[in-house]
């Protein structure tokens, strides 16, 4: 392919080897279920910080990066993507990756992959090889994960957002143009990089989940007098069919989709809510009481929602399928993504 069109960013990606444990070498072990917790931090004062946890027991892990380096995450922790027995931690402003490895007992730092002026979103990976958005580059940057080169870029005539992979299809939501001014695009793109279709959904897309065959796509823009809008989009892709619902003005929606118990859940106010079919919200069954929930995820027999007043330290709250709160646990700044690792204990 010819997509090397904004590769001037990354003609040099630098690695660098963590060091492993020095600080503290029996701070982060492994148990059979770990919740990986990023907390963005606050822009441009390099707090990103990565926490572990097992909902089962009471005691959480972390700072894990700074116990191991003696050294702050970055700035701005955007998101996570797990590889088999490998985390990525994936740095906004510092424009980089942060490897660590879970092959062994316990987690370790093993390298940092720095791109340059990337602004880099999420990760998606298919076939050893991460397909990571940026907004600098208005497009997906595409690196071999056996030796971390940079191998294509997807040009998307936007600022990509979420990405995910579904079926040998990457999807990725067009959340800006590139003037800053709201997308409502949805892409569909081959493992090749070849476009196949774009989807018109609610301007703004970000977050996206599949249920059933059905991509549910939420939004959130700013209006002329920039204040926030929000909605929500779903994509079949059986028939390729796309039903929107643009909520309008309102402040009451988190940016988070959650598909549990064969159902698709935003956050909303301080918790998170069913989607009807219709794609309103279902507030009568509205899981949390928070103040205003910044952050949610679901992982097998448990939800995961965070509060933050973006000033460390911050709370996460695990709660049962019922609602039921059990767990919560201080973390840092701006709790804003998880992800789960199950690891067999002998």
């Amino acid at each position: 392919m010819n997509h090397l069109i904004k590769l001037t960013f990354f003609t040099i990606v630098f690695i660098f080897i963590g060091c492993e444990n020095i600080f503290n070498d029996e701070s982060d072990p492994l148990t059979e279920q770990n919740i990986f917790i990023l907390c963005e931090g606050n822009f441009g004062q390099s707090n990103a910080s990565l926490w572990m946890l097992n909902p089962e027991k009471e005691n959480i892990t972390g700072p894990i990066y700074q116990n191991q380096t003696g050294q702050p995450l970055g700035d701005i922790g955007q998101s996570m993507a797990i590889v088999d027995d490998r985390l990525f931690v994936v740095n906004n402003n510092s424009h980089s990756l942060e490897e660590f490895s879970l092959g062994g007992d316990r987690v370790t730092h093993v390298r940092k992959i720095d791109l340059p002026g990337a602004s880099p979103r999420y990760m998606a990976v298919y076939k050893n090889k991460g397909y990571i958005t940026a907004w600098n580059v208005n497009g997906i940057i595409v690196m071999n994960l056996n030796n971390y080169t940079i191998e294509d870029t997807i040009p998307v005539n936007g600022l990509p957002e979420m990405i995910l992979f579904h079926d040998n299809y990457l999807y990725t939501s067009i959340i800006m143009k590139p003037d800053w001014t709201a997308d409502n695009r949805v892409m569909k793109i081959y493992y090749d990089g070849t476009i196949a279709k774009s989807f018109e959904v609610v301007q703004g897309p970000g977050q996206m989940v599949i249920q059933e065959n059905k991509l549910f796509v939420a939004s959130t823009y700013y209006g002329s007098d920039w204040r926030t809008n929000a909605g929500n989009s779903v994509i079949d892709l059986n028939t390729e069919k796309v039903e929107a619902n643009d909520l309008g003005q309102t402040n009451d929606f988190g940016s988070d989709l959650i598909a549990f118990n064969q159902t698709v859940y935003r956050s909303f106010k301080g918790g998170i809510a069913p989607l009807n079919p219709n794609l309103t919200i279902d507030a009568n069954r509205m899981i949390g009481h928070l103040g205003s929930t910044y952050s949610a995820a679901a992982f097998g027999e448990y939800i995961y929602l965070s509060e933050t007043d973006f000033t460390a330290p911050d709370t996460v709250y695990v709660y049962d399928l019922s609602g039921l709160l059990i767990q919560n646990y201080q973390v840092g700044a701006i709790p804003g993504s998880f992800v789960l690792f199950i690891k067999e204990i002998d």
